[in-house]
């Protein structure tokens, strides 16, 4: 009789065993060179070289006549190919960083070094990889997230973030320089109704260049940035996306600028919604929090529970911008304004009354009601606990570090959170400039304006 233990080899597979399971995982690696020996082979030297010139001469011709699809088709497939196996991500030198990080593992039984697996790498933009990797056996994401500015310095990265994946994998979103090199320009307002999703509204590009999109239907958002960090094209880029319902009347938003400089082009079109003296502001925001009770009677006198954005029950949207100086720096207003601005964070959901707070040190002492607000955006900041007060705790570890980033062509770069993953992700607003401003304006103001009392 002999234990289990016994009927196991110390042993770990051969290195031929090891070579074809490599095979097998990286057909495309194999398929590419036994393809040009078998042409070799059988056609020769003279038609294999006239294939290969001929396939050259096709590439460089896309790469020159049509920049556009190259780089969207071709460039990424060619990049993340060399990237995985001419860099970092590839057999002995990826080992060697994970030993060096020390996110290895030696098996109790063969005594073998075990490391994580790289299964693929993504580059659909030049400055961001993205790499997902197998974890080893008794391996969490926490033992990544613990050393990613180890990993960010070993592969001479900017930054290295986490993203979560299917149990066992976990996704490296590896920056290797400032993905936004570039100004977002402003897209074109929609022309009607229909064409506005609520749930989704256009306001910039993720690091991968994907199109990001927030909601305004539903919850309440803040907006968090140093001084010229571009929180007012979060507001501004949402209100062009959604400028066809302000027209008709189904969005209306409620301005308090007590800086009395960023929004005040928009006077014309809030009709009365705005205001920039720290009473006025006061009494605008007490005037919003009776329009939402009027609306709450309304719908408890027609047994509605919900109701759809309309005429009758319209979406009112409340931006304090600098909210610091309303609910903080002016005691005399300070109590009112943080009871009524609880009130409509508590209750406004199923009203359709949004509040929307934008601010410069969003601590507890100067935005009391951070914890009611969900939808969090974390432009440049000053300090290093201000991501993390932001986006929720343990976020700047995970990649959030918005306190690193420069004064000068940073506007509109920050973060926000995957709402799934709940892992930070870097986006850009589009650059809303004064003559965009003037044009939304024109355009809510077009005939044919329909205004709710």
């Amino acid at each position: 009789m002999f234990s289990k233990s016994q009927g196991k080899s110390r042993r770990s597979p051969g290195a031929e065993f090891r070579a074809v399971v490599w095979m097998v995982r990286h057909p495309g690696s194999v398929a590419a060179p036994a393809a040009l020996l078998s042409s070799l082979s059988y056609l020769g030297p003279t038609v294999t070289g006239s294939l290969v010139g001929a396939a050259t001469t096709g590439a460089v011709g896309w790469y020159r006549g049509h920049p556009d699809t190259f780089d969207t088709v071709a460039a990424p497939v060619l990049r993340a190919w060399r990237r995985r196996w001419m860099g970092a991500y590839r057999g002995r030198r990826w080992a060697d960083l994970m030993a060096v990080c020390e996110l290895t593992k030696t098996h109790p039984r063969t005594l073998h070094t075990m490391v994580p697996r790289v299964i693929r790498v993504r580059s659909w933009s030049a400055s961001v990889d993205t790499v997902r990797i197998k974890m080893i056996p008794g391996q969490s994401h926490r033992a990544f997230t613990n050393n990613l500015d180890e990993i960010a310095s070993t592969l001479g990265a900017e930054r290295v973030a986490l993203e979560a994946s299917r149990p066992g994998e976990i996704v490296l979103i590896v920056q290797r320089d400032e993905p936004f090199a570039y100004t977002i320009p402003s897209p074109d307002m929609p022309e009607t109704v229909d064409e506005v999703d609520l749930s989704a509204l256009y306001m910039g590009e993720d690091e991968l260049g994907r199109t990001w999109t927030e909601p305004l239907l539903g919850g309440h958002s803040i907006g968090a940035g140093a001084t010229g960090a571009g929180k007012n094209s979060l507001v501004l880029a949402k209100m062009r996306a959604v400028m066809p319902m302000i027209r008709e009347g189904l969005v209306r938003p409620w301005v308090a600028d007590p800086k009395l400089l960023e929004f005040v082009t928009l006077e014309p079109m809030l009709d009365g919604r705005y205001a920039s003296e720290a009473g006025d502001c006061a009494d605008l925001v007490r005037s919003f929090v009776e329009n939402m009770e009027r609306k709450q009677k309304r719908m408890q006198r027609n047994k509605l529970r919900s109701a759809p954005v309309s005429q009758d029950y319209p979406l009112d949207w409340l931006i304090l911008d600098e909210v610091g100086s309303l609910l903080a720096y002016r005691p005399e207003h300070a109590h009112q304004l943080v009871a009524d601005c609880s009130l409509i964070t508590s209750l406004g959901r199923s009203t359709h009354d949004v509040l929307e707070c934008l601010v410069q040190e969003p601590s507890k002492d100067v935005l009391p009601i951070r914890d009611l607000i969900s939808r969090r955006v974390c432009l440049r900041v000053t300090s290093e606990r201000h991501p993390d007060m932001v986006l929720g705790e343990g976020m700047r570890e995970k990649g959030a570090i918005a306190d690193q980033l420069p004064e000068e062509g940073t506007a509109g770069i920050g973060y926000c959170v995957a709402p799934k993953a709940r892992l930070p992700k870097r986006v850009r607003s589009a650059y809303i400039s004064d003559a965009d401003m003037a044009d939304l304006v024109k355009a809510v103001k077009a005939p044919g304006l329909r205004i709710v009392a």
